[in-house]
């Protein structure tokens, strides 16, 4: 899993590797610049390129910008630098001096092939003004491939928003990923990411991380031969109404290909004959129900939670005071991991979340942002803005998991949290959230612990998803093609 930062963290990085390490912090510049300048050349190679405009602010970012422009010049590029201002720091003018090529002062009139964006870095908040937004601006309009030292000037290092930013084709980012490259835009005008390692040492282990393939083969360990279904666990789905009857269906769809034992789903009484024999393997049990929505019933429930190592709930239920009554049963009855989702989240924000502050089971709760800014009664707009700060701060106070749905999904329990960025935009159809719900629920049935459960679905979905995607292209994939490449998704984390 690759380290995920917030801007402070990264600065109290730095910090320590110079003040408590002893790297000087022109040897780190250096290294920067260096790194960047070996990524550069590769792209100048690659698309036949040979001039190179260096875009620089005063302070530290702008000093990995002049150590580039050198090093390329001494490559043998083309190089110019066109400086912003006329204040540096001690380490950007030091940079600055070593120098000796062409300086503008204005923005050139002169086409470049490839403009390094080195106007701000990870520290810069708020709107860019004057010279520094007009710069932005004509490096948006150059035509130039764009690549971003560290970060897109202008993006919030943490949050991915930005009042007017640079649009990189690609963005060297130095250390460890910082989220705002992940983030709400910052997807849209990082490019391609590449990390580069100089040797900054983190004082205490990070709290985020971004998860990669490996991170998840250990949970599809080779079976043994001496095995039976009873020992992958069971999965139960309750879910479904006449409204929404295909809910319930992709999420058991998805669970049937994640490995759990036995996969059993549970719909109100008016779907059951629509459903019987269309997925032979489960089992379909009928629950209590009136006008095709279901009917609380605690015995019913008590009966049901016997032997179910995971169970998901909410999936097309519609909102209803009998559905958050079935969940508040769960949360004081159930043993196992509860996963709630879609109507059931709407339910407890409807009648109130309150009931998750006293239960007997693992709960994992998997919200897209409308969901979440009813349940935590949060602005939407905040919560698009700043999700990942108020999904583990309510992960936090309410001892619950996060799983909060968006291009890169947020999986938090208060305390660590994963960012997936395994998604694709082929998923923003409905129903993609049953298929998460199902992948999660069949995974955690298997009795693997609920953070790598939901963090191993969320990768799976995305990867799915892709696949289908590279098939089908990003608007003709549906839930029910993801499910089909579910398989491949599993066996390609071997792959890697």
């Amino acid at each position: 899993m690759q380290a995920v930062l917030t801007c402070a963290q990264m600065r109290a990085a730095d910090k320590y590797t110079i003040q408590t390490l002893g790297t000087p912090s022109q040897e780190l510049m250096e290294r920067a610049g260096s790194a960047i300048a070996e990524e550069a050349e590769k792209i100048l190679r690659l698309k036949n390129l040979h001039s190179v405009l260096a875009v620089c602010g005063g302070g530290n970012n702008g000093g990995d910008g002049w150590c580039v422009a050198r090093l390329l010049a001494e490559r043998g590029y083309r190089t110019a630098v066109y400086t912003l201002t006329d204040k540096f720091s001690s380490d950007c003018a030091l940079q600055k001096e070593k120098y000796r090529g062409l300086v503008y002062t204005q923005f050139p009139e002169e086409s470049f092939d490839m403009i390094v964006d080195a106007v701000f870095g990870t520290g810069f908040h708020g709107a860019p003004e004057g010279v520094f937004l007009d710069a932005i601006e004509k490096i948006n309009r150059s035509g130039a491939f764009v690549l971003s030292a560290d970060i897109p000037s202008g993006l919030n290092g943490d949050t991915g928003t930005y009042f007017s930013c640079v649009k990189a084709d690609c963005t060297v980012t130095i250390g460890e990923l910082k989220g705002g490259l992940l983030l709400a835009d910052g997807a849209d005008v990082c490019g391609r990411i590449l990390r580069k390692d100089i040797g900054i040492t983190l004082a205490e282990r990070a709290q985020a991380g971004r998860s990669e393939a490996k991170d998840f083969l250990r949970l599809f360990p080779p079976k043994k031969q001496n095995t039976n279904k009873g020992s992958f666990g069971k999965a139960v789905i309750i879910g479904g109404s006449v409204q929404y009857s295909g809910a319930p269906l992709l999420s058991v769809s998805a669970a049937l290909r994640c490995g759990c034992g036995y996969t059993e789903l549970i719909l109100p009484q008016e779907l059951f004959c629509y459903c019987v024999g269309k997925l032979p393997e489960i089992i379909l049990t009928a629950a209590p129900s009136q006008e095709g929505m279901f009917s609380y019933d605690a015995e019913f429930l008590r009966e049901k939670i016997k032997g179910a190592d995971c169970i998901a709930i909410g999936m097309g239920c519609g909102v209803s005071r009998s559905l958050y009554d079935m969940i508040a049963f769960l949360l004081s009855e159930y043993r196992g991991t509860l996963l709630i989702d879609a109507d059931g989240i709407n339910s407890l924000a409807k009648f109130g979340a309150d009931v998750l502050r006293e239960k007997g089971c693992r709960v994992i709760l998997t919200p897209h942002p409308k969901e979440f800014s009813r349940l935590s009664g949060e602005d939407f707009t905040q919560v698009l803005q700043n999700g990942a700060q108020l999904a583990k701060k309510f992960a936090a106070e309410y001892g619950v998991l996060i799983v909060l749905k968006g291009h890169t999904s947020v999986i938090t329990n208060g305390k660590f949290t994963i960012f997936n960025t395994e998604g694709t935009p082929a998923l923003a159809k409905g129903g993609s959230g049953d298929v998460l719900s199902g992948i999660v629920a069949s995974i955690a049935a298997r009795g693997v612990n609920a953070m790598d459960a939901a963090a191993c679905g969320a990768f799976l979905l995305g990867r799915a998803g892709r696949m289908a995607e590279e098939k089908l292209g990003e608007y003709s994939v549906t839930p029910s093609d993801v499910i089909q490449n579910l398989p491949a998704a599993i066996l390609s984390l071997k792959a890697e």
